[in-house]
């Protein structure tokens, strides 16, 4: 026996191998489409990811949506002490050393026409509940008391306070008591208006750190209350919409989209080694049966 005798076996054994696994795994992949010899299917075509990219994408999204990533797992990231710190500290600092106004805040999470009208409704509402508030006051009696305390105050001591009785601060303080009342009552609603307009308007044009320090509110007690709030509003709110949330179905609908060429892409590189060594390997045991088959 010659020694291309000998060598041929081997060789050959591991071309074989290597071409039988070479094809093996770019049918994983290839051909994309169906390949027929008139009504006659090829066996084999498509590949198999092409072929089966319906099960991959649904056999992928209950992995993720089943075990990998729950609606419970997502909630439970945001209550992360780290992630609740994060959102805290970013609110507090937004409270407390933003510079932006108020308007400007709201304006960028809401369309004009929206902070609009609910700045009118809000003026609207705070001129209903304040002229209400007044209207059930007794103006009369209650100007002619003060009046009557600030004439007093102001002539005691002095010789007015001789003349300043009862009666005669009575005549003064009591028309101008009526007068007061009546003109409120005719123009109550627009003069209150007027100032709340005024007011809103001032407020929500100063930076927001500025108007927290005005109001005085305590840093340590309002992160608490941020905390508070933050954490009851993703337990009892965000977790609920996330466990309902499909991510199986969402998993699958993107897999779905994908195409047949970007899968595989995806999974060359993570596996390309792999399967580099599944061709390898088939050249390998090529060459050990033809080397086995020279002494047998």
């Amino acid at each position: 026996m010659n020694t291309i005798n000998l060598l041929s076996g081997p060789a050959i054994g591991a071309l074989i191998g290597y071409a039988t696994n070479y094809l093996a795994v770019k049918m994983l992949f290839r051909p994309l489409h169906p390949i027929k010899i008139g009504s006659f299917r090829l066996p084999f075509t498509p590949g198999i990811f092409p072929k089966r990219k319906e099960q991959l994408a649904k056999a992928l999204g209950q992995a993720v949506g089943n075990n990998l990533v729950t609606g419970e797992d997502l909630g439970n990231l945001f209550l992360t002490e780290a992630m609740k710190g994060k959102v805290v500290t970013e609110i507090m600092d937004l409270f407390f050393t933003g510079q932006e106004s108020l308007k400007t805040l709201l304006a960028d999470h809401c369309r004009q026409e929206d902070y609009l009208r609910g700045k009118a409704q809000l003026e609207e509402v705070l001129c209903e509940k304040i002229a209400s508030g007044i209207s059930r006051l007794d103006l009369k009696e209650l100007i002619v008391k003060e009046s009557s305390r600030i004439i007093r105050e102001k002539t005691a001591g002095t010789m007015l306070a001789v003349m300043a009785n009862d009666k005669l601060i009575a005549s003064v303080t009591v028309p101008m008591a009526e007068k007061m009342e009546a003109y409120f009552k005719e123009n109550g609603s627009d003069i209150v208006r007027s100032v709340i307009k005024s007011e809103i308007e001032r407020l929500e044009n100063r930076p927001l750190g500025e108007l927290v320090l005005d109001i005085g509110l305590d840093r340590e007690r309002l992160s608490e209350l941020v905390d508070k709030v933050y954490t009851g509003f993703i337990r009892y709110k965000v977790a609920g919409y996330l466990r309902q949330l499909d991510i199986a179905g969402i998993v699958e609908q993107k897999v779905n989209a994908m195409d047949v060429r970007e899968i595989e892409e995806l999974v060359l590189s993570v596996m390309k080694r792999e399967l580099n060594a599944i061709v390898n390997l088939g050249a390998l045991v090529g060459l050990v049966i033809g080397t086995l088959h020279i002494f047998i």
